[in-house]
């Protein structure tokens, strides 16, 4: 089979040099590129099966933040294999691609051998995984898993056993099998506890999996490794971000260098800021962070796009009265960032955030029709903030029911983003939006449903999920507080994330409980307390960390 490669380096002599390299070692089909934005044309019409990224890309985005935002928007499919080029031996360079697990790392200078090993060595492990990539691709997850424990339990080659035994943690993670991912993290940091992906992975799954204090933990040791600071500090801060101690986020974030700050991050700062009355430290921080892009044209949009949303958040919390400041601030953002774009997801950003500063300004008409392009209605790439500022269009136009389904999306879509800081906004956003437009009960009720279901089915870890967030939507309804209860009861689980058992048993005796729902918190507490053990002293340890 020919392989197609694609290569994304900006210095037009390394391209040519790397391409040259290249075509000698296999039978490949390669295409290079001068920037992100040349290769997100590419995508539009063809899939790679290799892509070579170097890390600097000029003064625009970094090849990890090209890569991060490729795959969230469905770009980049998940069979795709990644090689990254850098020159900038930095530990938080190094650590920020190690965080994506490519398949290689190659440090210029590097050798035509080295090129070549590495390729070669790429080569041979996607053609003996080459169906389970396929079934990826094909959206097919729990068939590429049947595939690739097949292929385990024939025995792998050992030169392939680290590749192979990292994508399937991956996709075990990715298919909500999270406490089983984990064994294999730990079986891979029992042999070598220094391994930066099983690290990571193992983190991962302990967030997924609820641990939060074993999380918290984890990263505190994780700060003090140069490759994984950064990432760590991020990670801390969104942990407390949940836990609504946003004195913390600042600490935690004000540990990494400004100018290092990513665009998740400087958000969660914003919004961090914001939840303590800080309006004005937090349109510094985007201002800032905006003015140092200013010539670097695809971040400089991004973050004017970012402060323009956090002006239309303003004027909406304002009285309808006080907001013609905020209002104007917006739109000329908006028109800067949006001014002569061609890219259909930026247009339909552009679009919604004109039409949601009209509906804030009761100029419905003019919302209408800023919705009548084509490109409004395809949400296939919408970023779920932007899901969340299209539901509010939607819903101040009298249509509910639409508003419903894309704040219902942009959950769904939130929780399968990798960047914690990201889903941590995102969610916050989420939450707000629909408790502003009356709809979070309601998708707490369908929530509490799906969990029930899986509580049913004795598949308690989503189940928790399921009545954690429904609580979290619908903080005063009993039932969601006590399902969550009852399934981390029955399944030995004496931390779930921000709760522990004692703390939970607290939080529902102080709602307003209905005579059955009162006795059975009386029975849940019963069987608590016979299982104290196991349950109730863990969760003092827990409480005593402030979750």
């Amino acid at each position: 089979m020919d392989y197609r490669i694609a290569i994304v380096e900006d210095n037009a002599t390394a391209r040519t040099t790397l391409r040259g390299h290249l075509l000698p070692i296999a039978k490949l089909n390669v295409s290079s590129f001068g920037s992100g934005v040349e290769l997100k044309s590419a995508l539009r019409k063809q899939h790679f099966e290799l892509i070579i990224m170097d890390y600097h890309l000029g003064q625009g985005r970094t090849g990890v933040e090209w890569v991060q935002s490729l795959k969230e928007s469905g770009f980049i499919r998940p069979g795709t294999g990644l090689i990254f080029l850098t020159s900038d031996r930095s530990p938080q360079t190094i650590g920020r691609i190690m965080d994506l697990q490519p398949d290689a790392l190659l440090i210029k200078p590097y050798t035509i051998a080295s090129l070549s090993r590495q390729i070669k060595h790429y080569l041979s492990y996607r053609q003996y995984i080459e169906p389970v990539l396929r079934e990826m691709d094909n959206k097919q997850r729990p068939a590429a898993i049947t595939l690739l424990r097949k292929k385990l339990r024939e025995g792998v080659p050992p030169r392939l056993a680290s590749d192979v035994g990292k994508l399937f943690a991956k996709l075990l993670f990715e298919n909500d099998d999270i406490l089983h991912a984990m064994r294999v993290y730990d079986d891979v940091l029992t042999r070598s506890d220094k391994v930066l992906w099983a690290q990571w992975g193992k983190i991962k799954c302990q967030y997924a999996a609820g641990l939060w204090p074993d999380c918290q933990d984890a990263l505190s040791d994780m700060v003090t490794s140069s490759l994984a600071r950064d990432s760590a500090f991020e990670w801390l801060a969104s942990l407390s971000f949940e836990q609504k101690s946003y004195e913390q986020v600042e600490t935690y974030l004000s540990q990494i260098k400004f100018s290092e700050l990513s665009l998740p991050a400087a958000r969660l700062k914003s919004i961090a800021y914001q939840k303590q009355d800080k309006v004005v430290e937090a349109i510094d921080l985007l201002q800032k962070k905006r003015a140092m892009h200013r010539s670097a044209k695809d971040r400089f949009n991004d973050f004017t796009f970012e402060l323009a949303e956090f002006y239309l958040l303003l004027a909406e919390e304002a009285p309808s009265t006080n907001r013609e400041e905020s209002l104007s601030q917006a739109r000329k953002l908006v028109g800067l960032a949006g001014r002569s774009q061609s890219d259909r997801q930026v247009l339909q950003k552009r679009d919604y955030l004109l039409a949601f500063s009209a509906i804030l300004e009761g100029e419905d008409q003019k919302a209408a029709h800023l919705l009548e392009s084509d490109y409004m209605d395809d949400y296939l790439r919408t970023e779920p903030s932007m899901l969340v500022i299209a539901a509010k269009v939607h819903h101040g136009l009298g249509e509910e029911g639409k508003a419903s389904q894309l704040l219902a999306l942009a959950k769904q879509k939130n929780s399968e983003l990798q960047i914690i800081s990201e889903q941590v906004a995102n969610d916050d956003l989420i939450f707000n939006g629909g408790e502003r437009l009356g709809l979070n009960h309601d998708q707490a009720v369908m929530l509490n449903e799906t969990g029930t279901k899986l509580f049913v089915d004795k598949q308690y870890l989503p189940a928790m999920k399921h009545f954690y967030d429904a609580l979290n939507l619908s903080p005063e309804t009993a039932a969601f507080g006590l399902n969550l209860l009852q399934c981390m009861i029955e399944s030995d689980t004496a931390v779930y994330r921000k709760y522990g058992i004692r703390k939970l048993l607290r939080v529902v005796a102080d709602m307003p409980l209905s005579e059955s729902n009162h006795h059975r918190l009386t029975q849940l507490n019963l069987a608590a307390q016979t299982n104290a053990e196991k349950l109730m002293a863990p969760a003092i340890n827990e409480d005593n960390k402030g979750h």
